[in-house]
């Protein structure tokens, strides 16, 4: 019975860079823990389609009708149905903890290293602080109770910590964590998608952003700002598309990867099944194949109308569903599939109806934003065609167009209108400027009606909050920010319930959906209170 144990870890064999990277290789929500949930986050993505977009109306849950539910509950999230046993809610509090480990992991080792024994030590503790004040920001947008622990709390007091401190202390530690990052991180980094002080500076802007603590905001972003890393880029089309394209624009992304020797390559598995369906496997179909969840609203289609002024029909836009006639913001046909026209570079044929899985209870548009080129050398596909529509195209969590508008918010809410609508106007005149989509039958032409303005800098605070709200739903539609901007902003279940109202005549499946204000965080998974042995608690409501 005396056996040799191989490939094992003690304090003796820890690599530092090594704790390091498996911290950050946490953001995708793949764990090799041997159970399905952990290598396949298909229903608790880091994108937080299923707990953003689709709760927020931006999205449908999509797939092959309400009965599919990857985790078993993803159409009563859709539905605001939520309920403690939900696997979809265990398996995304699962992720959060286990990335916060492998962080806490990682910084207990690092202090605990003599002056000069790793020579990056402070630089890589800075990267750390700063990934675990990106898991904490996930667990309070998501859960608001929750369970709070650092490398000095001491491991036997780990599972008796409660989930019950209030947001205040939360915020307060997320903001020391990104201070004590900013202290020790470099302005740049070598490596491509290490995070560098103004990733950090970026974090700490979007915490003011959630207190509204508005002239920090504005400290932190105008730091970053004028640093001259980050630009918007061009094209749109590329930045949705094409792999390494949005690097200029991307501050902080998940990075994702091909031929790296794993199985399928890192690829965004938490985004898997959301590409279009192809009936068949149809050879012509530019991913082979698809499972055609997270599919873009009606009323996310139709926000992209614009008057005779190029302007957002804010109070009329869901009156009549878009059709080709009408003006619309070029960033609609880059954001969303529509039957009949051009699929990025795909030259066999335009998008088709028989791309969507469940036309009838889910229409007919497909997600076609953060989806690689068909033609890309990046492509993963391979003839059976699993994974599909997939690559090394990273998702991004911070993007410099998303840092403007929190600083446009910001301004607007100081009452200095101008200089907010100035931000405001950058993102869309860089929609204007940026190639349309060209007709598949006569490439020369645009595939639909574009028009797009600027706002005039003079209308008033309300008007501009208004504004403000309406262009973060157009430029960050369905890249999980919308659900979490409507609670902040306090209005998420007037909101829903207006959006139930009319969208319940197009989806039926919709009648009598509504939002309690309880709904506006997860429950506090049952699994979780039961193995706590009544340490935590579950949020009132519930």
């Amino acid at each position: 019975m005396d056996v040799t144990e191989y490939n094992t870890i003690s304090e003796d064999n820890l690599e530092p860079e090594q704790l390091v990277i498996a911290a950050y290789s946490a953001l995708d929500y793949r764990y090799n823990t041997g159970e399905f949930r952990d290598l396949w986050p298909f229903d608790h993505a880091p994108s937080n389609w299923p707990t953003s977009d689709i709760r927020s109306g931006d999205a449908y849950k999509g797939g092959g009708g309400t009965g599919d539910n990857p985790g078993g509950g993803m159409h009563q999230l859709e539905t605001h149905n939520l309920f403690p046993s939900s696997d979809n809610v265990y398996n995304l509090w699962r992720s959060i903890y286990f990335g916060l480990k492998r962080v806490d992991t990682g910084i207990r080792f690092l202090v605990n290293l003599e002056d000069g024994e790793f020579e990056n030590r402070d630089v890589r503790l800075g990267e750390l602080y700063t990934l675990r004040a990106h898991f904490y920001f996930e667990a309070m947008k998501n859960f608001g109770s929750i369970v709070w622990y650092d490398e000095n709390t001491p491991v036997t007091d780990l599972t008796n910590i409660p989930n019950t401190f209030d947001e205040a202390f939360i915020w307060e530690k997320i903001e020391g964590d990104l201070n004590r990052a900013i202290g020790l991180l470099p302005a740049t980094q070598p490596d491509l998608g290490r995070v560098n002080e103004m990733v950090a500076r970026s974090y700490l802007a979007k915490a003011h952003l959630f207190q509204e603590d508005w002239q920090k905001v504005i400290n932190q972003t105008n730091i970053v700002i004028n640093s001259g890393q980050y630009r918007l880029v061009e094209d749109i089309e590329r930045l949705y598309s094409e792999p390494g394209y949005g690097n200029p624009e991307n501050i902080f992304a998940i990075q994702f990867s091909i031929n790296d020797g794993s199985q399928y390559g890192n690829l965004n598995f938490g985004d898997l099944l959301n590409s279009p369906d192809s009936p068949s496997d149809n050879p012509n179909h530019p991913y082979l194949n698809g499972d055609d969840f997270h599919k873009p609203s009606q009323n996310l289609a139709n926000a992209y109308k614009v008057g005779e002024d190029g302007l957002p029909l804010f109070n009329s836009y869901n009156s009549l569903n878009v059709d080709q006639e009408d003006l619309v913001d070029p960033r609609l046909d880059h954001v969303i599939g529509r039957p009949g026209i051009t699929w990025k570079d795909w030259e066999p044929m335009a998008q088709q109806e028989n791309w969507s899985r469940d036309s009838g209870t889910y229409g007919l548009y497909v997600r076609k934003k953060n989806m690689i080129y068909p033609t890309s050398d990046g492509m993963a596909s391979n003839p059976n065609g699993f994974p599909w529509a997939l690559g090394n195209l990273d998702f991004p969590l911070i993007k410099y167009s998303d840092l403007l508008l929190w600083k446009a918010e910001a301004s607007i809410e100081l009452g200095e209108v101008a200089t907010g609508i100035e931000l405001i106007n950058q993102i869309r005149l860089r929609a204007k400027n940026s190639p349309y989509v060209k007709d598949f039958e006569n490439p020369s032409e645009d595939a639909a009606n574009y028009l797009i303005e600027p706002y005039s800098t003079s209308m008033s605070q309300e008007m501009a909050i208004q504004a403000l709200r309406f262009e973060r739903r157009l430029e960050l539609a369905n890249e999980g920010h919308r659900f979490f901007d409507l609670v902040r902003w306090g209005i998420a279940d007037a909101y829903i319930s207006e959006y139930v109202a009319s969208e319940q005549a197009r989806r039926p499946y919709l009648t009598g959906a509504s939002l309690e204000p309880h709904e506006y965080y997860l429950p506090i998974p049952q699994v979780e209170i039961d193995a706590s042995g009544g340490t935590y608690t579950q949020r009132s409501g519930y």
